[in-house]
């Protein structure tokens, strides 16, 4: 069966309208994307906290030449939660002016 023929198959005259077995309207969509980005939002500060703990304890224990490198990647570490924090939030804001 080629390529082609496959969506031939899957194709209506008039487009797919809505999907079967399902009310989904823009709302529930939004809902899921807030719901989505609130727990990306809580696993992306989790996972950084980590990295931050991490850091800390490589800059207790590393020798002077190496701490400069480390403390350059705990200030890179900031910057991305920051930025996390930042996107996310953005997404959320768009979200509730749609709503």
């Amino acid at each position: 069966m080629k390529l082609y023929n496959f969506f031939n198959v899957l194709a209506v005259p008039n487009g797919i309208s809505k999907l079967d077995g399902g009310t989904y309207s823009i709302d529930t969509i939004l809902q899921a994307i807030q719901k989505f980005t609130s727990w990306t939002l809580r696993i992306g500060i989790t996972v950084s906290g980590v990295a931050l703990i991490i850091g800390f304890i490589l800059y207790a224990v590393s020798d002077v030449d190496q701490k400069a490198r480390v403390k350059q990647r705990i200030i890179q570490t900031l910057f991305g939660i920051v930025g996390i924090i930042l996107a996310l939030s953005l997404v959320n804001l768009i979200i509730e002016l749609f709503s």
